[in-house]
């Protein structure tokens, strides 16, 4: 069973602020490769550019490292946000 790990922090006040973690079981997709189809679950591409030629093996692994870029990117901004 592999789960997946979110830490959350609370804040009760200027004083008291509690790490805790909440574990899941994520749902993945049995019939499709997940990394493969990413860049159109984010809406980048559409699902036909990806036998057709328009985008190449370097490509996929640039759009996924955007993704995991912004993904932070917007996680801090929420995190500092919330500070």
């Amino acid at each position: 069973m592999n789960c997946s790990k979110v830490y959350s922090k609370v804040d009760f006040g200027s004083r008291l602020r509690v790490l805790f973690m909440i574990l899941f079981l994520p749902i993945t997709c049995p019939n499709i490769d997940e990394f493969l189809f990413l860049p159109v679950a984010l809406g980048y591409w559409k699902q036909h550019e990806l036998w057709d030629g328009t985008y190449t093996l370097d490509d996929l692994l640039d759009i996924a490292e955007l993704a995991e870029v912004r993904r932070e990117n917007e996680e801090r901004a929420a995190e500092a946000a919330r500070e």
